[in-house]
């Protein structure tokens, strides 16, 4: 399995460099995170795997479901005796406080819809960023911050279109793939006006990845990034008027074994 590297996300270490650090006083990491559920390839213990490493809990098999995504909060300490033998383990252990399941969004690689042209019912997006210290890219999911104006308990279908026939594009001498995330209100809200709300999204995209991965290590690339495309502003008097916006993420290539 390829851990793809993010270029610029802090403190995302490698569970080799963090075990090397065991035996250094003033070790301990508390933070809050995402989180995929899975089964250690070593042991088959129930673990999240996270950007700081799976990460363990004894507890953790009553709070979680295999493959699920999560917002966790964690504290590690590097120094215990548990975490000795991480690397043969293949997880480190931590208290982990489970703070909510996170909804997948919908991937689509195929018959991506025309961005001159609104969707049904689509809303547009304020703001989309990724939190580095928490992890943009996690076992497989790409995890987005999505913040619009919308109603209480509104609900909306999140979808990330990816059209894999389309070759990327040159920025700044880095291959450049266009994704486009499309929101669409699917069910309406309460109350008398509308609210700046966001919420997070897990794109799982891992198979795709690791096919353009693939491809940009024979081209001999460094890096390539994915420019994700959202629709910002809708003019209220020109429904075909359509303002878009990006957020790119940066990824190191890992070569070929």
């Amino acid at each position: 399995m390829k851990a793809f590297k993010l270029i610029g996300a802090s403190a995302a270490a490698s569970l080799l460099l963090l075990t090397s650090c065991l035996g250094e006083s003033n070790n301990t990491v508390t933070r809050a995170g995402f989180g995929v559920a899975g089964l250690s390839e070593k042991t088959y213990k129930t673990v999240l795997n996270t950007n700081m490493g799976a990460l363990y809990s004894p507890s953790l098999s009553a709070q979680v479901v295999d493959g699920a995504c999560y917002l966790i909060n964690y504290e590690l300490d590097l120094n215990s005796p548990e975490n000795a033998n991480a690397a043969t383990n293949g997880y480190l252990t931590a208290t982990i406080s489970v703070a909510d399941e996170i909804t997948k969004g919908q991937p689509v690689f195929y018959n991506v819809p025309d961005s001159a042209s609104l969707l049904q019912n689509e809303i547009p997006v304020k703001n989309l960023f990724s939190n580095g210290d928490y992890g943009v890219y996690v076992d497989g999911y790409l995890f987005f911050f999505i913040t619009m104006d919308m109603f209480k308990d509104q609900k909306n279908s999140y979808t990330l279109y990816w059209d894999r026939s389309k070759e990327p594009t040159m920025v700044d001498n880095v291959p450049t793939y266009d994704l486009f995330l499309r929101v669409a209100k699917v069910a309406d809200g309460t109350g008398s006006a509308a609210s700046s709300i966001g919420e997070v999204r897990a794109f799982n995209v891992k198979s795709v990845l690791e096919s353009v991965n693939s491809a940009e290590a024979n081209k001999d690339s460094k890096s390539f990034n994915l420019k994700v495309n959202y629709l910002n502003t809708i003019n209220e008097k020109d429904s075909t008027d359509l303002k878009w916006a990006s957020y790119t993420v940066l990824f190191q290539v890992v070569k070929n074994s």
